[in-house]
């Protein structure tokens, strides 16, 4: 996103094709960012909303995030939903 020419937020759409369900495509939405003083104005739900057009442009079943817990209000609100633990191992 940007502002005056000036880069005010970023966000990332990988689509992976599954094995199961026919083949079919997810949406994985990640690193969505935006500048301290442009939070509020809209910018981040924008960048999400436009992702979300694009994973439906490019025949996802599904998109899927990870957020932390204060974050999950933002996203509701776009209409995501929880729904599963996250398992991680670092190496």
């Amino acid at each position: 996103a940007e502002v005056d020419g000036k880069v005010v937020g970023s966000t990332t759409l990988l689509i992976e094709q599954k094995f199961i369900h026919k083949g079919g495509k997810v949406g994985h939405i990640e690193d969505v960012v935006v500048s301290k003083e442009f939070e509020g104005r809209g910018i981040g739900i924008k960048l999400v909303t436009s992702l979300l057009e694009v994973a439906k442009a490019k025949n996802c079943y599904k998109t899927i995030l990870d957020c932390k817990d204060e974050l999950i209000p933002f996203y509701e609100r776009i209409g995501f939903k929880q729904e599963s633990n996250q398992m991680r191992y670092n190496h």
